[in-house]
């Protein structure tokens, strides 16, 4: 049976539980500057005693607990700090003040060890660093005073014990001026202590009245919509209160029209309202539909429904301040904007580009200022689109150029835009046709060893013929297949097949497949190869994945990590195209690579830049420990040049043109 005390005992332990986690928010809003300052201090006090080779251990071991509180505030920030983690609030406020008197110690430790080597001036400069450390301690640990005054004490104990031990006046007096101190901070720190903690409730108490005061208005609501329930059914039953009733519909119908946040024509009505307008309009008034979409709004509602709310709103006003109260405005999404505008003058993508202006401004919000980038789609009323629908969807199509790419901006449509979409639409029904009736083929084009000390390889190769389309290029079908979300079945597909194919080559001949970054980031990539290794038999010495520069521009630490576990396998990675864009020395220190494939376009002039350029890269490509192939070797003087700089792997056609599976063995054979 439940205690009548129950509920009261559980609101009071969840009252401590949002005070224990509002306290952990306030200190670790301030670690990055904390974090900053002690990086700057110790680094600085290196300088000044850089005589001391000792010192570099204190050193290093401020920056591993630097490191530990980065670490924890990334755990706070990511993890705990969300509102179903109150809980961890406490165990985050321990770790705080934990590693906040471990940094106080080793503070503690250099006063200690390099107080009795220093010079008076030096003194100085020690006694100085340790009092602002502990100054800034009675704000940082204002919430836990008990640790601010253990943090004072070990800053400020050692260095009063040490003056007073000289004996001398002027040291005697430093001593008298840290006891001082240290009583004057700690007194400050019981009090911004118990004034931090009433904040802290005054806070609380007033998140509760802002809570009780939304309960009374949804009770309310609840009871307005009651009370005009009730009075609809009179007005109903009554014939003498017709006129009431009438008006009563009216204003529920106007109220249906509108977007309840915005106040703009919610989508029904909207389109209502164009239809009619279109019907009435006249060939002499030049119009045009607009839609605007926010762009990666799912990030601006990450930071709370009332920050969404307040973007939503202050775009809509915008809206309505661009039109002047001429327009015909609605908010037909989420974050989906429409707007209908005249101008005589026909200058829709300046009007576009004003427009799109005036939304980006910054908007203010209640937790700070918010940015927000626009894509607009305009589609202009003319004889071959007077209808609602035909408007819409070429507004849509306009948008989606820019939505694909990533990027804000305003389009105006074009036939092309309409045939390049249908166009893709017919390739991605197609390829999904196509990879259903396993009607894709492979082929393969030999990697030739430039010495007898590495394996043969044949890279895999995907090709499409489609009897309506013909032979689709796969710079074509691939883009659609990453956009479709094909890429995951289809890559899956290529490397199962590769390998089955790979098993009956002679010898030890590998077969190198290349695979997408989608894949790289959906987390299946270790599992597909696995899956593929085990049911094909194939050994993982001879199996090599390639991937392009392109997971450089992209979540590297993940794709680190699968790339580790595909490694793990005894498989080997390459990185193709290299040298076209997105090559990073730093990213390749850490990405786990055993080959870098050299792009056809180092080789297609042989002047001295180009073989500069091209020694720079082997070199620095020896340096990091890879194997080095390069692609498009076409003429017998590429050959001997790459033979000449050392070069692993060699591949192009001057060695073979890509193969049918069927051919592989006997080429193989051919060659020894």
């Amino acid at each position: 049976m439940n205690s009548p005390h129950s509920s009261p005992v559980l609101e009071r332990s969840r009252e401590l539980l949002e005070i224990n986690h509002e306290k952990a928010l306030v200190m670790y809003r301030q670690l990055p500057n904390v974090l900053l300052f002690t990086f700057a201090a110790s680094s600085a006090l290196m300088l000044y005693y850089r005589e001391i080779q000792q010192l570099w251990f204190w050193w290093g071991a401020m920056q591993l607990v630097g490191g530990l509180r980065v670490l924890s505030w990334f755990y706070w920030r990511y993890r705990w700090s969300t509102a179903g983690s109150l809980h961890q609030s406490s165990r985050a406020t321990y770790i705080f003040i934990a590693l906040s008197l471990l940094t106080g110690a080793l503070w503690a430790c250099f006063s200690i060890a390099f107080f009795p080597i220093s010079t008076a001036s030096q003194r100085l400069v020690i006694a100085l660093l340790m009092a602002t450390l502990a100054a800034g301690s009675v704000n940082v640990l204002a919430l836990a005073p008990w640790a601010s005054r253990i943090f004072i004490a070990l800053l400020i104990g050692p260095l009063v014990v040490m003056f007073a031990s000289t004996g001398e006046r002027n040291e005697l007096v430093i001593a008298a001026l840290g006891i001082a101190l240290f009583i004057g901070l700690t007194g400050f720190a019981r009090v911004a202590g118990q004034s931090a903690h009433h904040l802290l409730v005054m806070a609380q108490e007033r998140n509760h009245k802002f809570a009780s005061v939304s309960a009374q208005r949804e009770a309310l609501q609840r009871d307005k919509s009651s009370l005009q329930s009730q009075l609809a059914e009179k007005l109903e039953s009554l014939e003498q209160e017709m006129t009431l009733r009438e008006r009563y519909a009216g204003e529920l119908a106007r109220v249906a029209a509108l977007d309840s946040l915005t106040g703009l024509l919610n989508r029904s009505a909207f389109e209502r309202e164009l239809h009619q307008h279109l019907q009435e309009r006249t060939k002499d008034l030049p119009l045009a539909l607009v839609a605007i979409e926010i762009r990666r709004f799912d990030l601006i509602e990450l930071q709370g429904a009332r920050t969404s709310e307040q973007v939503l709103v202050a775009i809509a006003n915008r809206l309505r301040d661009f039109g002047g109260g001429q327009l015909l405005l609605a908010r037909t999404g989420g974050a989906e904007f429409a707007m209908v505008f005249c101008d005589p003058e026909q200058r829709w993508q300046d009007r576009g580009v004003f427009l799109r202006a005036a939304l980006q401004r910054t908007i203010e919000t209640d937790v700070g200022p918010v940015a927000v980038d626009v894509i607009l789609g305009i589609a202009i009323v003319e004889e071959a689109a007077r209808d609602l629908e035909t408007l819409s969807y070429r507004a849509s199509i306009a948008k989606q150029g820019l939505r694909q790419r990533g990027a804000g901006g305003v389009v105006m449509f074009d036939a092309a835009m309409e045939v390049e979409i249908r166009r893709r639409q017919k390739l991605r029904f197609a390829l999904h046709a196509a990879l259903e009736a396993r009607s894709l083929t492979l082929v393969f084009q030999p990697i030739e060893p430039c010495v007898t000390r590495v394996p043969r390889k044949l890279e895999a190769l995907l090709r499409w013929a489609d009897p309506e389309l013909g032979t689709v290029s796969p710079a074509l079908f691939i883009p659609v297949a990453e956009e479709s979300g094909l890429i995951l079945p289809l890559g899956r597909w290529v490397l199962l097949e590769s390998c089955r194919a790979a098993l009956s080559w002679p010898g030890e001949a590998m077969v190198s497949v290349n695979v997408s970054v989608q894949q790289i980031l959906a987390g299946d990539l270790a599992s597909d190869v696995r899956r593929a290794l085990e049911l094909t038999g194939l050994l993982p010495q001879r199996l090599e994945i390639e991937i392009t520069e392109s997971v450089f521009s992209r979540d590297i630490e993940t794709i680190c990590t699968v790339l580790e576990q595909v490694r793990a396998m005894g498989v080997s990675i390459a990185i193709d195209d290299f040298g076209t864009g997105y090559s990073s020395l730093a990213y390749l220190r850490h990405l786990p690579v055993d080959v870098i494939k050299i792009d056809r376009c180092f080789i297609q002039s042989l002047d001295q830049g180009a073989r500069k350029l091209l020694l720079a890269s082997l070199s620095m490509a020896r340096g990091l420990g890879f194997k080095v192939v390069v692609e498009g070797v076409e003429t017998a003087e590429q050959q001997n040049l790459l033979v000449a700089m050392g070069v692993d792997y060699l591949q192009g056609y001057l060695i073979a043109r890509p193969m049918l599976a069927s051919d592989v063995v006997g080429w193989l054979d051919n060659r020894g």
